[in-house]
């Protein structure tokens, strides 16, 4: 059985790869967009039929599609008082998963100053962006137009991409928690045993406070509402452990090498820098992947070693995904938290999870933030659960997390991961035309941009998840 489920996959990436490497060859109607054959081109909507690569071609054409829809020049640059004057940077990737989590389908589009049309590039058969050439994020050098910074690795050779990578702001908590998982399933800390935080510098994001709690406690609070003194003392734990440099490491080894956490504090978990801090929306996905638990090999590494789910132990993976469940910052690709205002417009259709409502008047509070909004109508007709995180800071706005479709609804399975540099700076000049009740920008933490992608991309794929699929030998 374990043989036909390895198989299985490994004919899914060999069709994948049959996609992406035609894909390579490139777009005529622009010079840095990917194409396919006629064979394989991407049709209006997908078919039952379509086979893994014709699955993807489709996949690509329309996330880049629904990336130009969303006109993200149009958004308004708080600070200056005017429209943005550059491109966004934005990078939206997809993978689509059939009922075993395995991918059957995936994309990734980029948007920027050399991309004012979005591109879709080239996925290869370990489910990697390997044309891309990543740059370091720097604020100063996007508002002057500069093409980039220093490289995020190695680039690769006849690289056709060149992207500048937003910082990902607080979903690099993402790799935090990678890294102390990985230390339980070593058996060097306990998920249950206490971790003593004793901060000896003063570069945490927030007042740095000595205090005691378990592992799962300080994960929880990081994961679920983002708090930066838990990943202050979840970055020390690994720096006490020596891990940090071994979790760097390890994600190069996994063909991961644009998922790195560098110059943070070994005396007190912060100094987290734009520059030294990155992520990519196709490896933030990957890792996902083997999060979500799918069967057989999922990639393979640069050296050929299959991976697969078993980075993670499986009692590591279920507790992991079920803290990315309990997510209480539902307002970026979902805006569940705002449930029947004008504005935001709605997104993912997730249901809320319950630890955050309000019995008496179904209103969500998350650690202090109050969203005012009765959001048990929006639950009863959700139609998925979102294992997500989110982050905000001035120049950065990303969310990241696996779509799962809730008994009765639809079906679809995937995992999509959006990094863009519009921060809390940045958001709409004003609701969209139409928009009717509460309709103002004031206290929305994202542009409704957000939420339109996230809608968009799961109308995608809400049509069928098994029927591209490899389906699994008994």
């Amino acid at each position: 059985m374990r043989h036909a489920r390895t198989v299985a996959a490994a004919t899914v990436l060999a069709l994948l790869a049959t996609s992406c490497d035609t894909a390579a060859d490139a777009d005529a109607r622009s010079s840095a967009v990917a194409r396919t054959p006629a064979s394989q081109s991407p049709t209006p909507s997908p078919s039952p039929t379509m086979n893994p690569a014709q699955r993807s071609a489709w996949l690509g054409a329309e996330l880049r599609k629904a990336l130009d829809e969303q006109r993200f020049a149009d958004i308004v640059d708080r600070g200056a008082g005017r429209t943005v004057t550059t491109v966004p940077n934005v990078d939206v990737a997809v993978i689509e998963l059939d009922a075993a989590n395995r991918p059957v389908a995936a994309a990734q589009a980029l948007l920027s100053k050399a991309y004012p049309k979005a591109v879709s590039v080239p996925v290869d058969a370990n489910l990697a962006a390997s044309s891309v050439r990543w740059r370091r994020w720097s604020s100063n050098q996007w508002r002057q137009g500069v093409a980039g910074g220093r490289d995020v690795a190695t680039p690769p050779a006849g690289a056709k991409f060149d992207f500048v990578t937003p910082y990902p702001a607080s979903v690099f908590k993402l790799l935090v928690a990678f890294g102390i998982f990985r230390l339980i399933d070593k058996g060097t800390i306990r998920l249950d045993g206490n971790y003593a935080y004793r901060p000896r510098g003063g570069s945490c994001p927030v007042a740095a406070q000595s205090g005691t709690r378990t592992v799962r406690a300080w994960l929880d609070a990081m994961l679920t509402f983002s708090d930066n003194l838990s990943t202050c003392a979840l970055l020390k734990q690994l720096h006490d452990h020596g891990a940090v440099t071994e979790l760097n490491g390890t994600l190069r080894d996994l063909g991961l090498g644009t998922l790195q956490v560098g110059g943070t504090s070994a005396r007190d978990g912060g100094t987290w820098l734009r520059e030294e801090i990155t992520m990519t929306g196709l490896d933030t996905a990957r890792l996902l992947l083997i999060v979500a638990g799918g069967t057989g090999t999922l990639w393979r590494t640069p050296k050929g070693t299959p991976v697969t789910a078993n980075v993670l132990s499986p009692t590591s993976r279920a507790a992991f995904l079920k803290i990315l469940g309990d997510q209480g910052l539902n307002h970026a690709l979902s805006t569940a938290n705002w449930c029947g205002r004008g504005y935001p417009a709605p997104g993912i259709p997730q249901k809320v999870p319950d630890r955050w409502i309000a019995a008496k008047n179904g209103t969500v509070t998350v650690h202090g933030r109050q969203y005012m909004r009765d959001v048990r109508p929006c639950n009863a007709r959700a139609e998925v659960t979102f294992a997500h995180k989110t982050g905000l800071v001035d120049d950065a706005g990303a969310d990241a997390g696996i779509v799962t479709s809730l008994p009765g609804a639809p079906q679809r399975r995937y995992i999509v991961a959006i990094f863009t540099n519009m921060g809390s700076r940045y958001g709409d000049a004003r609701p969209a035309p139409g928009c009717v009740g509460t309709c103002t920008v004031r206290g929305v933490f994202y542009s409704e941009k957000f939420a339109r992608l996230g809608a968009r991309i799961d109308a995608l794929l809400t049509p069928a998840t098994a029927a591209p699929g490899v389906p699994v030998t008994p």
